[in-house]
């Protein structure tokens, strides 16, 4: 079974109203320590089926393995149509498969 090792992104994201609802945002950085034969997952619970994830302005489909986009420092972007500012509406972390 492989390790993973997990890193919550809390606060601070922004929320910003957008043409369709508003999209959070939040920076982060490489993750310290992260080797070549490691995989970096984006997960967000609950996602919502109408809401588009991105990182660093790359959208991402179904899966949200995220190793191949990252670099030193990094934005993740949550659309959320007709969502509302507010508290953020889910728990987003990074997962690190260390293979």
């Amino acid at each position: 079974m492989p390790d993973i090792h997990t890193i919550r992104l809390r606060e601070p994201w922004q929320c910003e109203p957008c043409a369709t609802g508003v999209v959070w945002s939040r920076k982060f950085n490489w993750p310290a320590g992260l080797t070549p034969r490691e995989k970096v997952w984006i997960v967000v619970e609950p996602l919502p089926a109408d809401a588009r994830v991105s990182i660093n302005g790359q959208p991402l489909a179904d899966e949200l393995e995220i190793t191949r986009l990252i670099g030193l420092t990094n934005r993740v972007e949550i659309e959320l149509p007709e969502g509302r500012a507010g508290e953020l509406p889910f728990a987003v972390r990074i997962d690190i498969d260390e293979g």
